[in-house]
Formats: structure tokens, sequence, C-alpha cells
């Protein structure tokens, strides 16, 4: 009597769930059944955040996910929405991991969300390739460059489950930690510790406002006077204002009690030199101490620098 299945039949001896079970136990040892119903449906499992669940700034391009216990879906992640739900075009990037996220389509090209955002959840051979793959040892004494494949160790058997955990959470902790000092381009940064920047950082004015302006309607880089921090914020290197009144001719004064003259720049019409006098003579006795000067004007005649001693 013959015993097991004619491959060109593709398994139609069987015609009941019962049978087909029974069948692939035959062929794949024990409970393979169990395993082979993980993939029950794969293709066509999806993951959704619902158009309830998230808001649109459509002037900062950006998904803010407000649905509990929802999270942003990850850089890289193919998703669908509108009328089109299989067709998984779109791609998500600058995404915070935690609730917020921008899309783009094929062509890079930003696009405005619609109604369910879906995400295609197939588990594809190229993710069951990838989920335990082995690490090779550097050896520079091999012409491979490697070590044999002995001496190679995969992710799930190198650690135990409990470690693995543990050195997972601790990078989480770190991503918090130092995701909260740097800054981002598609949301609001706010620090309240010393920072430091290492090579340039550029502000972008993308509604090309008046840079001018001293109030903080514009990109900008703005000053706050910590002993004083409702004062407001002055706009750094481009600030309009002007603490100095030429209220009297010829003469500049301020009611601002932190300015003062620091150096002299003098800019002469053509022929029309500067010129420096004192009645009398140019060496004028002064019986007044030299700690009552409030002010030191450094000018500089013919290349030589002088100070003049000032005060109230």
């Amino acid at each position: 009597m013959a015993q097991g299945f004619v491959r060109d039949l593709n398994l139609i001896e069987s015609d009941t769930g019962t049978l087909d079970r029974g069948i692939l136990d035959n062929l794949g040892g024990p409970n393979i059944t169990t395993d082979l119903l993980l993939f029950d449906g794969n293709t066509k499992f999806i993951s959704k955040i619902q158009a309830a669940h998230y808001s649109y700034d459509s002037s900062a391009d950006v998904i803010t996910v407000t649905g509990e216990g929802k999270v942003a879906f990850s850089d890289g992640t193919k998703i669908s929405f509108g009328d089109v739900p299989t067709e998984f075009i779109y791609e998500v990037h600058s995404s915070n991991g935690i609730d917020k996220f921008r899309i783009r389509n094929s062509l890079g090209q930003v696009v405005a969300p619609v109604g369910d955002l879906r995400r295609n959840d197939t588990v594809t051979a190229e993710n069951l390739s990838n989920l335990s793959v082995k690490r090779l040892e550097t050896n520079p004494s091999a012409s491979t460059g490697v070590s044999a494949d002995d001496g190679a160790a995969d992710l799930f058997n190198q650690y135990s489950s409990a470690s693995q955990s543990d050195y997972i959470n601790s990078q989480l902790a770190l991503y918090y930690y130092k995701r909260e000092r740097v800054p981002l381009t598609f949301e609001d940064s706010s620090f309240d510790q010393r920072v430091s920047f290492r090579g340039s950082v550029m502000i972008v004015d993308n509604d090309a406002t008046v840079s001018t302006e001293p109030n903080d309607t514009t990109p900008g880089l703005f000053i706050v006077d910590a002993s004083n921090p409702g004062a407001g914020s002055t706009r750094a290197f481009s600030d309009a204002s002007n603490p100095w009144d030429d209220s009297v001719s010829g003469v500049l004064s301020t009611t601002e009690a932190n300015s003062q003259p620091n150096t002299l720049k003098l800019n002469p019409s053509s022929g029309n030199p500067p010129n420096f006098q004192v009645p009398g003579s140019l060496l004028v006795a002064e019986t007044n101490t030299l700690a009552s000067y409030n002010f030191k004007l450094p000018i500089t005649i013919n290349g030589e620098t002088f100070f003049l001693l000032l005060k109230n």
C-alpha cells in the first residue's frame, strides 16, 4: 500500500481542517501546525492610527499622536491612507518614536494625511532572516578578516533574555536623556541648562518675515536676562533697537542704566577731517583725582590710540 502524498495533487487528499493538521504534523513534526498558524492571514495584518487619535499641523508638516496607548510610527515605515488602503506608498520620516512624525510620498514630497493611517504588518522572509543574524568576530590573522563560523554569535543565543531586556531599557533611557538635549527642527526646543554647540547652527526663516523686529515673532536667536527672565528677550546679532538718543544736537544720551560709551568711531565726510580742539591749550591742568572719572573712551588718531577720561 502506497504511503505519503502525491506532490502534484498539492494535498488534495485533505478536505477538512483536522486532516490538514494531521498531514502537516506528519510531514513537519508534531505541533508544526501551531507554528504555521502564527502566519495565518499574515498578508492581511495591519496596524493603524485612527483619525481621531492624531492631529496634523500643516504649517510644520507634523503628525502628533494623541490617542492613549498609541505611539508614532518609526522612520522608514510604509503606510497607506485615503481611498486605497492596500497601497502602502507613503513613508514615515523625522519620527521621534513617541508621538510625532512626518510622512512623504515616493517623490519625497510633503503630503497631508487623510483618515486612518495604516501600516502593513506582513512578516516577510527578509524579516525572518534578520530575526537572529550571526555577528562575526573580527580576526586580523584570518585571510577573510573574521573568525570561523564557530566563533560567531547571534543576538538571541549570546545573552539571556533578562540581560537583553536590561540592555534595551538602559539604551532607551539614554535615548530619552539625550533627546532632551538636542534641538529639533520640527518642534520647539526648551533647555533649562547651559547649552553648547559644536559646529554651525543655521536658523532658517521659511516664511521670509522681517528679521529685524526685536520681538520673537520671527525665527532667530534670543537672549534672556537670567536675573530677570520676565523682562522679555532680545534678538541677538540683529536687534534693531538703539539705547542712545540724539535729543540735543550733537549730544548722545541714554536712560538705560547698563549702557555706556565704549569705542568712538568717526566717519567724516570727504575733505572734512575731524578737528579736536581744546580751549586754551592742548595741555589742560586737571585737579580731579583719577577715581572721580566714570568711563574710559579709546580713540585712534593717525593710527595711535589715546584714551579720554569721562565722567557724568
